[in-house]
């Protein structure tokens, strides 16, 4: 696997233990935050006694620990963010035909989905702008 690849999937990983290991871990960035987040979810599968899900996360902290940039971070950011904005153009041109239709239950529909997209968009740039 390609180190830019490992590295995104990588971060997906970190990304979804985000919110489980928070607290522990809000005060690092960049790489060190995602180890530290893997390991918080090793000792918490270690607490389930689930064996294969310590042996993934102890093989995903060891392929971050040889592969992680902080730079490598910031691009897999940028591209998600990228990403993101497209789906937000996407939705905001899904609105105005909706506005020109006149139908009220899609401009409900994509004006949260913006406003969903909006929240999505800063707190990436929030996550990119503390990597060092």
């Amino acid at each position: 696997m390609t180190r830019h690849l490992t590295g995104s999937l990588l971060f997906l990983c970190a990304f979804s233990f985000n919110s489980m290991a928070s607290n522990q871990c809000d005060a690092l960035t960049g790489c060190e935050k995602k180890f530290c987040e893997i390991e918080y979810q090793i000792k918490k599968a270690e607490q389930y006694d689930n064996q294969y899900k310590v042996e993934r996360l102890t093989k995903a902290l060891k392929a971050a620990e040889e592969n992680c940039t902080n730079e490598g971070l910031k691009d897999d950011l940028r591209e998600k963010i990228e990403s993101n904005e497209q789906d937000l153009a996407e939705y905001q041109a899904d609105l105005e035909e909706a506005k020109r239709d006149e139908r009220a239950d899609k401009i409900r529909k994509y004006e949260g989905k913006i406003e969903k997209e909006l929240r999505k968009i800063d707190e990436l740039k929030q996550e990119l702008a503390k990597i060092p």
